[in-house]
């Protein structure tokens, strides 16, 4: 298998990114090209029908100002006077104004002057026949106002003819330049027009964000009249030397249609234009990617070489101080490399020691195990019970080996013994009871405690309290001040259980819970055959039990 330097593998990454993301750039370009049409053709629909959207909330207004004036009492009272400066004060901040005809089309009031100022005929002549041959609100075309000497457009609203008063018509009337807000707020690209067109052709558009023109529609492309628009797609592209785009919407409740035109090409040069950035600027990006790899490469090779004779030292078994690289990550390794080459050379030693006291304690525990042997063979009837009760013990000096295995042959809580040794023999917390602090015990404490209190529960198991249902056995300990030092008081205590009696002679048992763990733990012990329970107290110096195995 072929190996290849790091600056090799980092150019096949970079070629890697590099060419499906050029060849997605380039597709990107070609998709561009043939979404943008239709990119533009949406942006310029939505545009028209957000006009339409902004100028609908102002003729809503005006209707609902109409219905509502319509229904007021001074009207059908004939309350002109109070009727107009209600009227005026309510709609001073709307820019709306209210003006009442009668049946022949003279104003008889009108918002904008004062009440009983001379008033001439309504001058949207159009709008006020529509509404009285269809009977209810009509939105008019745009007009010039008599009154106002502006362009205007009005909401018309028949009213019934009453005896008390000849006005027949009520119009609420705004100035056309009212609604630049709607057009002129819009973006658009350059040399293109936002317009509303009403029913007669007029066509409004902004010159200010306060003020609008009324313009001939000579701006709408190719030979497209005003009448036509409502004939065509609400979308529309037409070709020519430079082709154009026409959308429009039509504004609900009325005869007017909000409309975008422009060139298609000025729409389309804003994004083709960011886009030639974009791809330009990631050229040069991927260019100062590939120098800035190759740099980088070239430092991690030489910071990678260090570290590899950092781990040839490690190796050959010597203690490596860390190097200083400019890589942090690498920094780590190198620490890494020269704790590991410190932390080897004590284990080492530690293995060494390790060693010599395992030799130390295999031989005692081939010792313990022959003593076991010679005295249960002393007592066994038979090979099969030798073999029996020889295996038993073994297992319980097994349990303290594999405690102290698991803690790395250092101290073990006296807690954690005994539940070791009596977990299988009852339930700890109800037939075994264990009451005591917190108390560490050295490794040889482990393993000759560990057969004692394995004997106690193989005797209690058989003969004594953990033998019947209603046995129980209590273990307490409590550290002791006397006049030689602090001393332990480990107590096993039987209740419950079948009467006790004194055996007829020693066992390998008793040996252990007496003479062996008085000697092994420099201790006393006492065993008490009382009738009502099994009584065994161990009493041995704490420097003793809780001497350390190893430093």
């Amino acid at each position: 298998m072929r190996r290849y330097s790091i600056s090799t593998w980092l150019a096949v990454a970079l070629f890697a990114i590099i060419a499906p993301f050029s060849l997605f750039l380039w597709f990107l370009a070609a998709q561009l090209q043939s979404n943008e049409a239709e990119s533009v053709e949406r942006r310029t629909l939505r545009s028209a029908q957000s006009i339409a959207r902004a100028v609908e909330p102002v003729i809503n207004s005006m209707m609902t100002t109409v219905n509502l004036l319509a229904s007021t009492e001074e009207l059908a009272n004939g309350d002109l006077r109070t009727f107009h400066r209600r009227s005026q004060f309510a709609l001073r901040e709307t820019g709306q104004f209210v003006i009442v005809v009668d049946e022949a089309g003279n104003q008889i009031l009108n918002t904008r002057v004062d009440y009983g100022a001379a008033l001439g005929t309504i001058a949207d002549t159009a709008g006020f026949n529509r509404a009285m041959e269809n009977g209810r609100p009509v939105v008019s075309n745009f007009f010039m106002g008599k009154t106002s000497g502006k362009w205007v457009f009005n909401v018309l609203k028949p009213i019934e003819v009453s005896a008390i008063s000849n006005a027949r018509m009520l119009v609420t009337t705004m100035n056309a330049d009212d609604l630049v807000g709607a057009v002129a707020e819009l973006p658009l690209p350059d040399g293109w027009t936002a317009a509303i067109i009403d029913g007669d052709g007029n066509m409004m558009v902004p010159e200010s964000p306060i003020s609008i023109a009324m313009t001939s529609p000579d701006i709408l492309p190719g030979e497209i009249r005003t009448e036509d628009i409502s004939n065509l797609p609400f979308i529309t592209r037409f070709e020519g030397p430079e082709e154009q785009i026409l959308a429009y919407a039509p504004i609900r409740g009325t005869p007017w249609n909000a409309v975008i035109a422009g060139p298609f090409a000025s729409a389309q040069a804003p994004i083709l234009k960011t886009w030639r950035i974009l791809i330009a600027g990631t050229l040069v990006l991927l260019g100062v990617c590939v120098i800035v790899i190759y740099a980088a490469s070239k430092l991690i090779q030489t910071e990678v070489r260090g570290i590899a004779r950092m781990a040839q030292g490690l190796g050959a078994g010597r203690i490596v101080p860390p190097i200083q690289t400019r890589i942090r990550e690498l920094d780590l390794i190198a620490r890494a490399l020269s704790n590991a080459s410190y932390d080897r050379s004590q284990k080492e030693e530690q293995l060494t020691m390790v060693m010599r006291e395992l030799a130390h304690r295999t031989k005692n525990l081939i010792s313990v195990v022959l003593a076991m042997v010679r005295q249960s063979s002393k007592k066994a009837k038979t090979p099969q019970e030798l073999v029996a009760t020889t295996a038993d013990r073994i297992a319980g000096l097994g349990r303290s080996i594999d405690l102290l295995t698991a803690s790395e042959w250092k101290a073990i809580t006296m807690r954690d013994l005994v539940e070791n040794h009596l977990s299988t023999f009852g339930t700890i917390g109800t037939t075994i009871v264990l009451d005591g602090p917190e108390f560490y015990l050295g490794s040889d404490a482990v393993q000759n405690l560990g057969m004692a209190i394995h004997e106690l529960a193989t005797n209690a198991s058989k003969y004594g309290a953990l033998s019947v249902d209603s046995g129980k056995v209590e273990i307490r300990w409590a550290e002791q001040q006397s006049e030689t030092g602090e001393r332990l008081e480990l107590r096993w205590q039987e209740t419950g259980g079948p009467p006790v009696t004194p055996p007829d002679q020693t066992s390998f048992g008793t040996q252990i819970l007496d003479r062996h763990l008085s000697a092994a733990l420099n201790g006393q012990t006492e065993i008490n055959y009382h009738p009502a329970g099994l009584i065994w107290i161990l009493n041995a110096p704490v420097a003793t039990l809780n001497r350390a195995v190893l430093a």
